[in-house]
C-alpha cells in the first residue's frame, strides 16, 4: 500500500489564499467571511487548516443552540493568534464552509481571560429584487438592541461553559470594524513573513 505524507498534499481547501476583500471593491465595506458553524445547531465546527477540512470541535449544552452563522475573516489574524471571528447575519443560515460576501456593520466588545477578544458583527450583502431583514442595517446601531444583547449573552454563556471568563465592553462602528480588519490583515503578512524566514 502506499504510503501518503501527511505533510503534502493533504490540504485540498487552500482557504489562506481567499482575499479578505471582495475583488470588485464596491463597498469598502465588504469582506469575505468563511461560516464556520451555521445558526440554529448545537454542534460547534471549527476550519482544520492542515487538512482544509470542517471538524466538529465541540456540542454545546442541551438547549443553546448558536442564534447566528460564526465564521472568520480569511488572511486575518487577530491578537489571540486566530483569524478575525464575525457574527454572520442573514435570513437563512448557511452551512460550514461557505463563503460569503459580509457588509461590516460593527464590532461586539469583549474581554476574555482578560484580553481583547471583539467579535465583528456583519450582515448579508443586499440583493436586487430581493427583499431582507437585514437590508435595513447600515450600522450596529441598526440591529435591534434586544438582538445584541442575545448574542452577547449566548457568547458569554458559550465561554463560560469552556471555562472562559468574558466580560461585555460595548459595540463600536463599522469604521472601527474596517480598522480591525485592516490592522488583522497586517498581523497575518507579518506573521506569514516570519513563518517564511524560518
Amino acid at each position: 500500500m502506499r504510503k501518503h505524507s501527511r505533510r503534502n498534499n493533504v490540504n485540498p481547501s487552500h482557504f489562506e489564499v481567499i482575499p479578505t476583500f471582495p475583488e470588485d471593491g464596491k463597498n469598502k465595506y465588504s469582506v469575505h467571511a468563511i461560516i464556520e458553524t451555521p445558526r440554529n445547531l448545537r454542534h460547534k465546527y471549527a476550519l482544520e487548516p492542515e487538512y482544509g477540512i470542517f471538524k466538529l470541535k465541540t456540542i454545546i449544552a442541551e438547549g443553546l443552540a448558536w442564534p447566528y452563522d460564526y465564521g472568520f475573516i480569511p488572511r486575518t489574524l487577530g491578537d489571540d493568534g486566530d483569524p478575525l471571528d464575525v457574527l454572520f447575519l442573514s435570513d437563512e443560515p448557511t452551512f460550514a464552509g461557505c463563503l460569503v460576501e459580509a457588509r461590516l456593520l460593527g464590532s461586539i466588545c469583549l474581554e476574555k481571560n482578560g484580553e481583547e477578544n471583539d467579535r465583528l458583527l456583519a450582515a448579508a450583502v443586499q440583493v436586487k429584487g430581493v427583499a431582507q431583514t437585514t437590508d435595513s442595517y447600515k450600522e450596529i446601531d441598526d440591529v435591534p438592541q434586544e438582538m445584541v444583547e442575545s448574542m452577547t449573552r449566548f457568547l458569554v454563556e458559550y465561554s463560560s461553559d469552556a471555562d472562559n471568563k468574558i466580560v461585555f465592553k460595548g459595540v463600536d462602528s463599522r469604521k472601527k470594524a474596517l480598522a480591525s480588519v485592516k490592522k488583522g490583515m497586517r498581523a497575518y503578512s507579518r506573521h506569514r513573513s516570519k513563518s517564511k524566514g524560518k
